[in-house]
């Protein structure tokens, strides 16, 4: 039997399992479904039509669902005002301050016996503390660097010795436990390398009603809220002037009728994901939701597609960022989160942030906050597009059904049979377009030339699995071309309004 004591090892960019552990995931709606009506037919024409002839009419506000924001403090720290009112002194500053807390009672713990005797090994006063504290070996190493061992001189530093911290690049200082522990969507805030780093998610900005996210017209008011913390000090129109990204999630929220609308529209899209498979895996997000990450560790992005009413906790037992959260946003917040569907892309590189937001540096390895802020690119539509969520491709393929519903007489049934063998074989290895197509040329060698090459030419195709999608699962049909047409109305294009 396994150990269930020993934690999975999960790399930076999963490829085989999900943030939660969970393996790959088959949450593939493409059981087959009721053959479309005529007039279904017809209206799914009307509306590709209509997405097609669309262009963007106006400048985007681009919304994130996080933010981490850099200060190069040797450079700007003097220009900015920047003051340090509350930082402590850690080892590693970039890991949340989740362990303080504990740290700090054994730092407490230790002092009070250093007082009384101070002839001791260190190492014996942490190995029950560890346990009961759950600290890692190397906070433990971080916790004795930390004492002071006093041996009847003082051994403080002067201020004369205090170190600069707008020229010195080893200084390595985080906001304190205590300080953030109440707080929902700062993530992070610490000096190192030279830098003052804010790492903010959307929630930092949530209220009563308002899910959170962060752009262009409240980013003041997020760093306001972090002066007013009062553990910092700073300008923040020279910040701003100022201010690079080091990775960013762009998000999109799309208002649906119910939560069960929510979880079809997520059962209808993921009709489309193994359509893109060769290039990406496909793991779960949370309870529902689905997560593509590109199989290229050069592609350093996810996307992600989730109800947003995952993330609400209701716990009355004890209290959690989750139900601080689902606090904050109050009765309205909470039913309009249980209708939102969420998609979302995580950039987790400089070279992906450029690319998928189109801005450009200003320096080696610098990409400035305004200009991703000011950025209008339709990220998310663009990446549906990736899954065949395309209004001429689903147009071109609606208009084939048409016509071998319309005109029997020129209906190959050779597509349809194509369109449905190579969906079984897809399944039967996984939902996976390169091992289906190894399969296909090993399986089947025994058939003609002829015959091998045109299968092949044809299963090979995505269009396949389009026509298996148009002609035995039109109501995923339906649900993408009306999440298109709401993504366009988001960005501005020459669309209704969203509904």
């Amino acid at each position: 039997m396994a150990n269930k004591n020993k934690e999975p090892i999960i790399p930076e960019f999963a490829t085989d399992t999900s943030r939660t552990g969970d393996i790959k995931t088959n949450n593939f709606n493409l059981n087959k479904g009721k053959i479309p009506s005529l007039s279904t037919i017809k209206s799914q024409i009307k509306q590709a039509e209509t997405l097609i002839n669309t262009t963007n009419s106006a400048p985007v506000i681009v919304e994130f669902d996080r933010l981490k924001i850099g200060i190069n403090l040797i450079e700007h720290g003097g220009y900015i005002g920047f003051e340090d009112w509350g930082l402590e002194d850690v080892t590693n500053p970039e890991r949340p301050p989740s362990f303080l807390e504990s740290i700090n009672n054994i730092q407490e713990h230790t002092r009070n016996i250093i007082e009384d005797d101070n002839e001791y090994d260190v190492s014996d006063l942490f190995d029950d503390e560890v346990e009961d504290f759950n600290i890692e070996p190397d906070e433990v190493e971080k916790l004795t660097d930390t004492v002071e061992i006093s041996n009847g001189t003082e051994n403080s530093n002067t201020e004369n010795d205090e170190p600069d911290i707008f020229t010195d690049r080893s200084i390595k200082r985080r906001i304190r436990f205590d300080d953030i522990k109440d707080i929902v969507g700062l993530n992070n805030l610490y000096i190192s390398k030279g830098y003052v780093v804010f790492d903010i998610t959307g929630k930092f900005m949530a209220d009563n009603g308002v899910l959170g996210s962060l752009h262009r017209n409240n980013i003041r008011n997020a760093f306001l809220e972090i002066k007013e913390l009062n553990i910092i000090s700073f300008d923040i129109d020279r910040l701003l002037e100022v201010a690079q990204v080091f990775l960013c999630d762009v998000c999109v929220d799309i208002s649906l009728d119910s939560k069960a609308q929510v979880l079809r529209y997520i059962d209808g899209i993921s009709s489309f994901f193994p359509l893109a498979s060769n290039r990406f895996r496909i793991t779960k997000y949370g309870r529902h939701g689905l997560q593509m990450i590109p199989k290229s560790r050069s592609l350093p992005i996810s996307f992600i597609i989730y109800s947003k009413g995952q993330e609400l906790n209701y716990s009355i037992r004890r209290s959690t960022r989750a139900t601080r959260y689902t606090d904050i946003i109050g009765r309205d917040g909470r039913e309009r989160a249980e209708k939102t569907l969420r998609l979302e892309l995580k950039l987790y590189r400089l070279s992906a942030i450029k690319n998928f937001l189109n801005v450009q540096s200003v320096g080696f390895g610098i990409v400035r906050l305004t200009d991703v802020l000011n950025a209008n690119e339709p990220v998310i539509l663009q990446q549906i597009e990736l899954f065949c969520g395309n209004p001429k491709l689903l147009l071109d393929r609606v208009l084939w059904l048409h016509d071998t519903v319309t005109a029997p007489q020129r209906m190959t049934l050779s597509e349809i049979f194509i369109a449905e063998r190579f969906i079984e074989i897809l399944i039967e290895n996984n939902y996976d377009l390169d091992i289906a197509r190894a399969h296909i040329r090993t399986e089947y060698a025994n058939a003609s030339d002829t015959e091998l090459e045109y299968f092949n030419r044809l299963a090979n195709l995505k269009k396949n699995v389009l026509n298996f999608l148009v002609y035995f699962k039109p109501k995923s049909i339906t649900i993408m071309l009306d999440v298109i047409r709401r993504l366009q109305a988001y960005y501005n294009f020459s669309t209704g309004a969203v509904e």
